[in-house]
This record gives C-alpha cells, sequence and structure tokens, in this order.
C-alpha cells in the first residue's frame, strides 16, 4: 500500500494534474515537487532520526574511488578514457574498483549482496551502495568511471568533511536534489554515516527501488527532515550540477577544438559522460568523442 500511494501521488501530482500549458521547464519542476514530496513520505522510515556527531579523519590518504563491475579491461573505450584522465590529472592515488576487488575494501550485510547477486538490486543501485560505503569507511573522493578530469582536485575540496553537486533544472534526475556521481566525503562524516544507515536500511527492507534515483532521494529526505543533516548540508559549499554536463550534451558530436575543452571543463570539478549513447559507441569522426576515445579503440 505505501508503494502504491507513492505510485498514485507521482501520477497525479506530477502528470494528471501537471497542466500542458505550463512550460516544459515547469511542469519538469512540478514533477520534480511531486516525486519529491512522495519520496519524502515513502523513504522517511528509513532515515536515521539521530545524526551521529561523527569524528572525521582528514589525515586520511588521499584517494579517489572507482567501480567499474566487469572490470577495467572489459569496459567501453570512453570509460577507459575517463579513467586515465582522473588518472593522470586528479593529483592523488587513484583505486579502481570491480564486482570481486570492490570487497577487499568493504563490507555489506548478507542480505544485500545476496539482493544484488539475484538481480533486485541493479548494477548502478549496487554502486550507489558501495560509494558510499568506501568513503564512510576510508575516506577520499568518488568518481563516476564516467567523470571526466581536466584539472587536479582543487585543496579545498580535500579540507570539506562532505561535499556534493546539487541538482539544476537541467539535467535529467534534478528533483533527487543532488548528484553522486562525484562525492567528498572525510572518512567518518556525519552525513556520510547518516546516509549510509538510510542505504543499508532500505535495501535490508526492501527488494525494488522506488525510484532510480533512490539513494539521491534518501539523502534528500534526510537533510529535508532532520535539522542538524540540513545544517551540516547548509554549510556545504554549493554548486549546481549543470555545469557537469556542458561538454558531453552539448560538444560531444561538434569537431575537436582544445580550447573549447579546457574552457568548458573549468566550469566545473569535472565533466560527465555518458558510455551508451550514439557519441560514444559510434563517434563522429573529428568530434569530441572520437577525439577522446580513439586511444582506446
Amino acid at each position: 500500500m505505501r508503494r502504491l500511494r507513492y505510485i498514485l501521488r507521482v501520477v497525479f501530482g506530477g502528470h494528471v494534474f501537471n497542466w500542458p500549458w505550463r512550460s516544459r521547464l515547469e511542469r519538469r519542476r512540478v514533477r520534480g515537487r511531486a516525486i519529491r514530496e512522495a519520496a519524502e513520505e515513502y523513504l522517511r522510515p528509513y532515515v536515521p532520526a539521530d545524526i551521529p556527531e561523527g569524528r572525521p579523519d582528514h589525515a586520511e590518504p588521499r584517494r579517489v574511488f572507482s567501480l567499474w563491475l566487469q572490470g577495467e579491461a572489459q569496459a567501453p573505450p570512453i570509460v577507459q578514457a575517463c579513467l586515465q584522465s582522473i588518472r593522470a590529472k586528479a593529483g592523488a592515488e587513484v583505486i579502481v574498483l570491480d564486482g570481486r576487488s570492490v570487497f577487499d575494501w568493504i563490507d555489506l550485510p548478507e542480505s544485500v549482496v545476496r539482493k544484488w547477486r539475484e538481480g533486485k538490486i541493479r548494477p548502478a543501485h549496487f554502486a550507489d551502495i558501495c560509494r558510499v560505503e568506501l568513503l564512510y569507511r576510508w575516506g577520499g573522493v568518488w568518481m563516476d568511471a564516467t567523470d571526466y578530469l581536466d584539472a587536479p582536485l582543487p585543496e579545498w575540496l580535500w579540507e570539506l568533511d562532505f561535499f556534493v553537486y546539487q541538482g539544476g533544472d537541467l539535467v535529467s534526475g534534478a528533483y533527487a536534489g543532488i548528484q553522486n556521481c562525484f562525492i567528498r566525503g572525510a572518512r567518518g562524516a556525519s552525513l556520510l554515516e547518516a546516509w549510509r544507515e538510510a542505504i543499508l536500511s532500505y535495501w535490508e527492507q526492501e527488494d525494488a527501488a522506488v525510484d532510480y534515483f533512490v539513494h539521491q532521494l534518501l539523502f534528500d529526505t534526510l537533510v529535508r527532515t532532520n535539522p542538524r543533516a540540513e545544517g551540516l548540508y547548509g554549510a556545504m559549499p554549493v554548486r549546481i550540477q549543470d555545469p557537469t554536463h556542458v561538454l558531453w550534451y552539448d560538444y560531444a558530436d561538434k569537431p575537436f577544438d582544445e580550447g573549447t575543452l579546457h574552457e568548458v571543463c573549468s566550469r566545473a570539478l569535472f565533466q560527465k559522460f555518458d558510455y551508451k549513447s550514439a557519441s560514444a559507441t559510434s563517434p563522429i569522426p573529428g568530434s569530441f568523442a572520437d577525439h577522446l576515445t580513439a586511444p582506446f579503440r
């Protein structure tokens, strides 16, 4: 019944009563509000009421974690290009894990691992679980294997207990409140610990994601319903995720230009790429996508 109520709230609030004469952007915002409000009601039981004090450890080695479950050798060219950029530019130790080696670094509840192996937890959601667990246990920065890095990670980032980019207006899933493909977390940070608890609580009791962005929505529910979490989140530097998608979604198919590459990359800490699109799998000769993937094809 709880899931049915969630679906009905999203359908009616986000679609049926989302009047067609509104602009496309306003309709997207209305849908987003409907999903966030329905998700907050649905996910609140999984969010811890008490936020731990936490003892963030800034003495941890500077590491960047990433994960490609099938193994880096099996990754498509655009992923290999992104991972090479991270190794070349991050200014930190880079650890790329796979579906086996990740368990050398983390321990997850047996029920959660079983649901992943049974296919109940999708690979993308399992990677979501792993990234928070890795940062909570070890500290560092998480970067998706489709994140492209053009400059070293700045000093101010390493000094923070926690950082994520926030949702904007232009990117799919912005209603979820945050972007989780790039996360800075000091080992033991309070927000990481509470988010981790919510994620594990959800998957120990659920067999499917109520929304594709369920983990971001769990975090959003946490900071919207707990004053201390809200305060910790509010102290974080504000960076909107829209500029992190510009290089790929605006330039992937355009003729490559090195100056444009560096200028666009300077607008954000990283650029988010896509490995499934035609731009990645069949790049136009001479394009940005072609230039970046050519060494790995």
